[in-house]
């Protein structure tokens, strides 16, 4: 579950409430915050305590509440299908608890297949849960979960590789202890020891705390811790009679407000005979704090908020009790706005798009039509003569085409010499000191005709004489050479006739 999530957990001496960002199989812890559960106060004045020291505002909520609360009952059933165990559950609970069964919620966890399925159910009151429910909500809380005080801790427990298979989760609190006994690494029985009143405390416990307590005060703890330890045994060993079974814990896992008392792991490893070993989730290798939330961690009580978003459900499964009307709507709902979310992204998208290529056409089209009226211009301009302009771009390659073919039909086409190499060649023979001026000059396929004046018909004559070397003409004849009007000039008319080359020749050749 990715996102904020807020961990309550609560049990008979605090309530404690953490907030985590997870994300890819990683959980950093943000904030932290511890109240008193006190019995005097009204329920909702110590979360007002807390949310002013946790902002409550999350993407998810996982509660555990107080395990005191709860009926626990070990019983067999002859199948294994969960589906006919919820359907048998409440009919064969019901002579077991002091409620009528339509007044409680009901849950299951199933420790032993080997002939049929052995039970532990534990059962809570409807009226209880709505409490809790309705307490959270009026801060806009609806919790996703709602499981049992250390149920998820021992889950979280027994996910490590290195946990035995049959062993304790002792929670030793100031006012009650509660024991987890799992047996192939499953939780198979549940039980609360009371002591309330046996142990002096003032505020919630720390180190200092202790270091200042007197010497009849340990006294009473030692006591209370010795009279723990008899009962557990007591338990373990009943519970050994009803199933029939050899079950020797291997490991006695210790958490609790109580456990930050420096000898009560000794006092218990010595009265059960049995490996302590205290739980710090902050060693799990998903978890991340920073150095001010790990000065103020309290592994003893505040572990059980943790491992609310480290366990398994999969895989070591616990208790829910947001089932039947309690059941969470808040994922399908959340679904359903995820989706509507979804679609109105996916919608401002297309429409970007459509805006997209709408402005891509628009200029496109803007473009086109430039292009278009550009084309028609040169045509226009180049074939001033066709007035009906269909297609400018392909009456244009038809009109080239044409003139192409009628070029190729003309005589001389073809020959190589262009208009230019002509004139320049004139030009050359013509000495600028020469009192000549050129008024028009005539290329075509056969003849060059020269239209101009000079100012005697002598120069007319040299000007003969000098083009008639020339490679590009066979002759030079003078057509016309008469004085102006006004009888200062001489006009002239000089016609080149072009020499044929070899490919005219077979041309004319072949036409004759």
């Amino acid at each position: 579950m990715p996102g904020k999530i807020l961990c309550l957990d609560i049990n008979e001496d605090l309530i404690t409430a953490i907030v985590v960002k997870s994300g890819f199989n990683r959980y950093e812890v943000k904030a932290c915050a511890q109240v008193e559960d006190e019995e005097n106060k009204a329920l909702d004045e110590p979360f007002k305590s807390l949310f002013a020291q946790v902002d409550p505002g999350c993407d998810t909520c996982l509660l555990s509440i107080p395990g005191g609360n709860a009926f626990y009952r070990n019983l067999h059933v002859p199948f294994h299908d969960p589906k006919k165990i919820r359907q048998v559950l409440p009919f064969e609970i019901e002579t077991m608890v002091p409620f009528p069964i339509e007044d409680l919620l009901v849950d299951f966890t199933v420790f032993d297949r080997a002939e049929g399925s052995g039970l532990l159910a534990a059962s809570i009151r409807k009226a209880l849960v709505s409490e809790y429910l309705g307490l959270l909500q009026t801060y806009g809380i609806d919790p996703e979960r709602v499981d049992i005080h250390c149920v998820p801790t021992l889950c979280s427990v027994l996910k490590h590789e290195d946990t035995p298979s049959d062993g304790l989760l002792l929670d030793v609190g100031i006012k009650k202890s509660t024991m987890l006994l799992y047996t192939n690494k499953r939780l198979a029985l549940v039980r609360h020891f009371s002591l309330d009143g046996e142990i002096p405390t003032g505020k919630f416990p720390d180190i200092t705390l202790w270091e200042n307590i007197n010497r009849s005060d340990t006294e009473k703890i030692k006591s209370a811790l010795e009279r723990l330890g008899r009962s557990v045994n007591t338990t373990i060993h009943a519970f050994r009679w009803q199933e029939k079974r050899n079950i020797r814990p291997q490991k006695i896992f210790l958490t609790g407000t109580l456990t930050t008392y420096p000898e009560a792991w000794e006092i218990l490893e010595q009265l059960l005979g049995i490996p302590v070993e205290r739980v710090d989730l902050r060693h799990d290798r998903r978890v991340r704090m920073n150095g001010r939330i790990a000065d103020a961690w309290n592994a003893g009580s505040m572990d059980h908020a943790l491992a609310l978003v480290l366990r398994d459900e999969r895989r070591t499964p616990g208790f829910n009790f947001r089932k039947g009307e309690f059941a969470i709507q808040k994922r399908y709902l959340g679904l359903m706005k995820e989706l509507r979310a979804a679609a109105i992204l996916l919608a401002i998208l297309l429409a970007l798009l459509i805006v997209d290529f709408g402005v891509d056409y628009h200029l496109l089209k803007k473009r086109y039509t430039l292009l278009d009226q550009n084309i028609r211009q040169v045509f226009q301009q180049t074939f001033p003569d066709v007035r009906r302009i269909v297609n400018p771009l392909q009456q244009m390659k038809v009109r080239i085409k044409e003139i192409r073919k009628a070029a190729l039909m003309m005589p001389g086409a073809g020959t190589g010499e262009r208009a230019i190499d002509i004139l320049k060649d004139i030009s050359k023979r013509v000495p600028t000191t020469m009192d000549v001026h050129v008024a028009r000059t005539v290329i075509d396929p056969e003849m060059v005709e020269v239209r101009g004046d000079t100012d005697t018909f002598k120069t007319v004559d040299s000007l003969k004489t000098r083009l008639e070397p020339s490679p590009y003409f066979s002759s030079v004849t003078i057509t016309s050479a008469n004085l102006s009007r006004k009888g200062k000039r001489v006009r002239f008319v000089l016609k080149l006739k072009r020499k044929k080359t070899s490919s005219q020749a077979r041309i004319s050749g072949s036409s004759g």
